[in-house]
């Protein structure tokens, strides 16, 4: 898949997104049909840390229906298909394709998310705390006999949540930002999942891509906490990856997708980056902000370290949602504060002397 780079501004931060995705072909093996036995095999995107991979994908389950789509009948009740060690895939007990009839095929890991009304109805689901990935896979419309090639049943998997990464940093050396905590507001965390009709193999369309209805439940997630002052990050020019912090509480974030609002600053139903932190002269370690100018919005009261609070938009003039499959990473570059209140001197201008001329004779 493509990769694509969308760099935004705010304030006194630069967020960058970034959506990548990576292909990870496996190492599979197929076996050649002797009888007309169902076999499945299994392949899905990405290749991230705590990603559902293709090559770390060990089950998944499955369930099957006859009947065209138009008078559904089930066929196979949430059986798990695991992977061996050489890499086939095998269930109990196996199950053969029916004579004359068409089977559609819809698959998903984990075992835990799709509940026994199966996957023909919406499936409730919950993304909080946010450490799981989903995947899902439909293909429908096939038969299969002895000989045949499509006797084997090969699902791509798709994921159905979307993945939040923060990073930070900060390039000016004049001065130290210590960050204490990093949140992600008002998400909506509780939602429900739609199987595509279509294959998933297909290309991206309407019909091949699961889709989300009903989001409610907003909610803040920890991204990193602080919890002693040997927590504290201080910034660097080199990014930090919030997942990858020592004392990093929460990380990246599976999230159910949804729609981004930005309409008060960070206030009402907002969704937002909340980072607490202060800045310092590097110099002197003089506190710089918050300060007597800081605005009381943006003063932490009752903050430990004396921190101020400062919101980032979710969203932006080039997207105000988040989807399914893609990869959503905020680069926050935090150089300076608008009431950071430093005092700077500019060049010096000195006033001619007036020249008054007395004359004596």
């Amino acid at each position: 898949m493509r990769a694509k780079n969308i760099t935004l501004g705010t304030l006194a931060a630069i967020c960058g997104l970034l959506h990548t995705a990576c292909s990870n072909e496996p190492d599979m093996i197929f076996d050649e049909p002797d009888d007309n036995a169902i076999r499945f095999a299994a392949t899905t995107e990405y290749s991230r840390t705590g990603d559902i991979t293709t090559n770390n994908l060990t089950s998944f389950n499955v369930y099957a229906y006859t009947g065209l789509g138009t008078n559904p009948n089930l066929f196979m009740n949430n059986v798990t298909v695991t992977k061996t060690d050489i890499n086939t895939w095998t269930y109990s007990p196996v199950e053969y394709w029916p004579a004359k009839e068409e089977v559609d095929f819809y698959a998903f890991s984990p075992a835990t998310w799709v509940g026994p009304d199966g996957p023909l109805k919406p499936v409730a689901y919950d993304s909080y705390p946010g450490n799981e990935d989903i995947v899902y896979a439909v293909s429908p419309n096939l038969s299969g006999y002895v000989g045949m090639a499509n006797a084997q049943v090969l699902f791509n998997f798709r994921h159905a949540l979307a993945k939040i990464t923060v990073k930070m940093s900060s390039t000016n050396t004049d001065i130290q930002v210590k960050v204490s905590n990093v949140v992600i507001a008002n998400i909506m965390t509780k939602g429900s999942f739609l199987f595509p009709t279509a294959s998933t193999a297909e290309k991206p369309t309407e019909y091949t891509l699961g889709r989300w209805t009903g989001q409610n439940t907003p909610v803040t997630y920890v991204v990193h906490m602080s919890q002693t002052a040997d927590d504290i990050i201080t910034l660097t020019s080199t990014p930090t990856d919030m997942i990858d912090s020592e004392f990093g509480m929460g990380g990246a974030k599976y999230v159910t997708p949804q729609t981004l609002s930005w309409r008060s600053n960070g206030n009402g139903s907002d969704t937002y980056i909340a980072i607490m932190c202060s800045i310092y002269d590097t110099q002197t370690g003089t506190k710089l902000w918050p300060n007597a100018n800081t605005p009381a919005e943006n003063v932490v009261e009752g903050s430990t370290y004396g921190d101020g609070l400062m919101k980032f938009p979710l969203s932006s003039s080039l997207f105000s949602e988040w989807y399914p499959g893609y990869h959503y990473i905020y680069n926050i570059t935090i150089n300076s504060n608008e009431d950071m209140g430093a005092i700077e001197f500019g060049t010096p201008q000195v006033d001619s002397f007036v020249d008054i001329n007395t004359n004596y004779q």
